[in-house]
């Protein structure tokens, strides 16, 4: 967030919530740093924090976990365009090794080629074909 983004004046509901979140966190750490302390102890302290984090998100009408600004927004749509044209790109190549490979010239040893050097150009062409299917499959996922 930028300093643009913050808001200069404060509502007292606002400050009010803020400063009961404060207390529920420190009421948290001091019963987590207190010897003897149960789990259940901690653990309703930690959750009376969190609800009282999520008053204050709404008392100051922030979504938590959610972006605000236009930037992050740009951000966010550029990076997923990227991503997408990184998988068309991962789709294009993966027709054309499949294509390649099923032409069944590469099943032929050509003249004059090392039989090894042939042999791992074929298991190249292989892994290549599956490692592409593996990537499409999670950017399908997605």
């Amino acid at each position: 967030m930028t300093s643009t983004d913050t808001k200069a004046d404060y509502t007292a509901e606002e400050i009010k919530a803020y400063e009961a979140y404060l207390s529920a966190l420190a009421e948290h750490n001091i019963t987590c740093a207190r010897v003897g302390a149960t789990t259940k102890q901690k653990m309703d302290a930690a959750f009376a924090a969190d609800r009282a984090l999520k008053h204050f998100c709404e008392v100051a009408g922030h979504t938590p976990h959610s972006t605000r600004s236009p930037e992050d927004i740009r951000t966010i749509e550029r990076m997923t365009a990227a991503m997408q044209n990184l998988a068309d790109g991962a789709r294009s190549a993966w027709a054309m090794v499949r294509a390649a490979y099923y032409m069944d010239v590469i099943d032929t040893l050509p003249e004059g080629c090392d039989p090894a050097d042939h042999s791992v150009f074929v298991r190249l062409l292989r892994d290549a074909v599956l490692l592409l299917d593996s990537s499409l499959a999670k950017a399908d996922a997605e």
